[in-house]
């Protein structure tokens, strides 16, 4: 650095050596800018200024040149299609009015501007009456999209271009090329071409002298016709707002605007004076103003340069800076190293000595985080296993399920059809229906199994509680399950303790409970072995034991043996049938009760125990049944004999010809006076002229369902049937379609299937009829 000495007629260098504090970077960096930076600042300012201007202005040249060009580009394809169209005029078939013979000079055209986005070509009067339609493959003419145009066209006896079209047929956007056919000097058609949206991409893609360039095309509407980027998601979709409005007001200008990816735009828009289409140039800022941020870059850099060479004080402070950051660098490189391998150096720079510090510190934290993602990555590997042994049981589930389904039906559905037949003779005849009876019975418990899973799944299972007497419990549930051990010569053995209890919860459900187990011992027992039931009381909770001299379990299967979706084996040859859903809905319900329940065995051929603990009752319960919010169709024995419906008049609502049949056939059987009406409408119909005592619907339908016809029913005057008893009879079993039906107006809710006894009962419980 160079100084004038006062007192003397000549400059003298005088050298910086003197010790510099130890100081923040923001000081040394504010020495470094007075000493150099300032005597250029101006005029690399004013460069810069200047040249920014430049640039912009001749992007900008090249941005309205690029829209006129792809605006002609455009022009020259349509231009094309009117020339092709002009040729297919000439066709002497419409000298003559042959639009059979038409139809296939048309197709040969198709075929050969099929490469230049053709879809089809059609032919109309000039009023746009449709004559001629390649869509059609009768040759049939279809209705015009656009009859607009084609009464321009032959209004002004020139081409006319369409908006972008709607189209019932087509499945792609497209536009239409209307041409006026003239003979004797009077428009006698319009010829049009219905060409694809995508033959505008040769004219839009032809200029690429601006790098991420988006080029739209769009109609009179302001709806896109084309556009370069994300195409398939943005034609037929309007411009953006400030882009129509300009368009409209104008044939051309230069808007800055935030394209439809939400990105600033400089935008350039040309309206086609032949097609009254437009099309718009729209790039970046990021994209347009890099030239110039290039430009001051370089110039900034060379500035530099030149004041490197030219401060003499800036080599002290860089020189320092240097060091500084050269162990900052040796520290950054060293960070997955442990500390005790660092050298600690002294910085003199407050920020980069504190730089140093938290680089240190990062270094640390990197390690700990390492290992870290090492354990994640080693749980995620446990949890993928375990998700995919999950779905391999789930999917083992879903094959059982289609066995177990499919296994009744398949009585139910052979000895059906042999009885229809008339192949089963008088003496197999009963055979033959109690088989159907019974597989019908068993895939209606398969259900109901199903649907208590998905309400414990879902949490939506409810107890109705009450003083339990077990003993009784117990009871009921080896009457149940007497006849299969007695089938397989299996001995049942009870030991109840009646002091065993109370206990307080849902007896229906408890019942279900140690079926379950009871039923679970007699499958896996092979004949002459023996079940064991034990009640007894333990300290502060009650225990039933239930325990068998079967196969046991294995000791691998045995942690997961009350899951949902886990059997010992599920495959093809297996010995037992079932879902495996039993255990998990027992669990599910012993919880729900508040206790638990653990299973034990020594392994394969050892037998197994269950044990179900449940707290003993603590507060003092109402003996009756627990009050119920909404009526449901009640528990009722099935009654074939001694109900009877003599004279009530029933009308009977559902769209299944068998369903109307059978509901029928019962309700007639019981004295009752039928009506069958197959729709929503014609039932609302039948409701007000004759007037029925109970109204029994399905609820899918199609058209109107049973919900809407409930409603309208309800609507009605109470002259009219507005108070007519209802019954939805429906194969919608779940808590919350009875909530559905019941809040819609039905009186009761009843699931398919149900009891023919257990109908005409409910029947005549809602009529208000008490059973004879």
């Amino acid at each position: 650095m160079a100084c004038f000495s006062p007192g003397r007629k000549h400059w003298r260098p005088i050298a910086l050596t003197m010790s510099l504090p130890r100081a923040p970077l923001r000081t040394y960096l504010l020495i470094l800018t007075a000493a150099a930076i300032v005597p250029v600042l101006g005029f690399a300012a004013y460069l810069t200024i200047g040249l920014s201007r430049t640039q912009r202005e001749a992007v900008e040249r090249g941005l309205i040149d690029t829209a006129a060009a792809l605006a002609n580009g455009v022009d020259r394809e349509l231009k094309s299609s009117i020339a092709a169209l002009e040729a297919l005029a000439a066709s002497r078939y419409l000298d003559h009015g042959d639009y059979r013979g038409f139809a296939r000079d048309a197709q040969r055209v198709l075929e050969s501007q099929a490469g230049n986005g053709w879809l089809s070509i059609n032919l109309a009067s000039p009023e746009g009456t449709p004559l001629a339609n390649l869509l059609s493959p009768t040759a049939e003419a279809l209705p015009l999209s656009d009859v607009a145009t084609v009464k321009q066209a032959a209004a002004a006896a020139k081409p006319v271009i369409s908006d972008l079209l709607p189209s019932a047929v087509l499945d792609q956007a497209a536009f239409a090329v209307r041409l006026p056919v003239l003979r004797a000097g009077e428009v006698e058609y319009v010829l049009s071409a219905v060409l694809s949206a995508r033959s505008m991409a040769g004219a839009l893609g032809s200029q690429q002298d601006v790098p991420d360039r988006i080029a739209v095309l769009f109609d009179r509407r302001s709806v896109i016709v084309f556009r370069t980027v994300n195409p398939e998601r943005l034609i037929g979709t309007r411009v953006t707002p400030r882009l129509a409005q300009q368009s409209a007001e104008r044939e051309s200008g230069v808007i800055d605007d935030i394209n439809r990816e939400g990105t600033p735009v400089r935008t350039v828009f040309q309206r086609s004076r032949m097609s009254g289409w437009s099309v718009a140039v729209g790039v970046p800022h990021h994209v347009l103003y890099a030239p110039q941020r290039r430009s001051i870059w370089n110039i900034a850099t060379v500035g530099a340069a030149f004041l490197g060479l030219s401060v003499v004080v800036a080599l002290v402070v860089a020189r320092r800076i240097r060091t500084s950051v050269g162990d900052l660098v040796a520290t950054a490189e060293t960070l997955t190293a442990p500390d005790d391998a660092r050298t600690a150096t002294d910085m003199p720079i407050t920020e980069l000595a504190r730089l140093r510090d938290a680089l240190v510190a990062a270094g640390r934290l990197i390690r700990e985080r390492g290992a870290s993602l090492e354990r994640q990555v080693a749980e995620l590997q446990v949890a993928r296993q375990a998700a995919d042994e999950g779905n391999r049981a789930k999917d083992e589930f879903l094959a059982l399920l289609s066995h177990e389904l499919r296994t009744p039906l398949n009585a139910v559905y052979g000895w059906a059809r042999m009885l229809r037949a008339g192949e089963v003779g008088a003496d197999a005849t009963q055979r033959a229906l109690d088989a159907i009876v019974r597989n019908a019975d068993a895939q209606l418990l398969l259900i109901d199994e199903l649907l208590d899973v998905s309400r414990a799944i879902s949490g939506k299972m409810r107890l109705d509680v009450r003083p339990v007497d077990l003993e009784a419990v117990v009871e009921n549930a080896l009457d149940a399950v007497r006849p299969a051990a007695e089938s397989k010569r299996i001995r049942l053995e009870s030991v109840l303790d009646p002091r065993a209890g109370p206990i307080t919860g849902d007896p229906a459900r408890l019942q279900q409970v140690v079926w379950n187990l009871l039923m679970n011992a007699v499958k896996f027992t092979d004949r002459g072995g023996h079940v064991q039931v034990l009640l007894q009381r333990v300290n502060s909770h009650v225990e039933i034991v239930v325990s068998d001299t079967g196969r046991g379990i294995d000791p691998d299967l045995l942690p997961f043996v009350f899951d949902r979706f886990r059997q010992a084996d599920s495959s093809s040859t297996r010995a037992h049938g079932g879902l495996g859903l039993g255990l998990a809905l027992v669990k599910h319900l012993v919880e729900l009760h508040g206790g638990m329940v653990v299973a034990q065995s020594g392994g394969e051929g050892k037998g197994a125990t269950f044990i179900v603990k449940l707290p003993l009752r603590i507060a003092a319960i109402s003996e009756g049944p627990a009050p119920r919010v909404h009526p449901t169709a009640p528990v009722l024995e099935p009654a074939s004999e001694g109900v009877r419906l003599d004279g009530l008049r029933v009308l009977v609502v559902d769209d299944d010809p068998d369903a109307v049949e059978l509901a029928t056939a019962v309700l007639a059987r019981a004295g009752a006076v039928v009506r069958a009406c197959g729709s929503a409408s014609e039932a609302l119909g039948t409701v007000k002229r004759w007037r029925p005592d109970v109204l029994v619907s399905d609820i899918e339908m199609p058209g109107e369902d049973g919900y809407a016809l409930i409603r309208k029913v309800r609507a009605l005057d109470a002259e009219l049937g507005g108070k007519t008893p209802a019954v939805a009879l429906t194969a919608y079993g779940r808590t919350q379609d009875r909530m559905l039906s019941l809040t819609a107006g039905y009186t009761m809710h009843v699931p398919k299937p149900v009891d023919p006894g257990e109908l005409t009962t409910i029947i005549a419980s809602v009529a208000g009829r008490s059973p004879e």
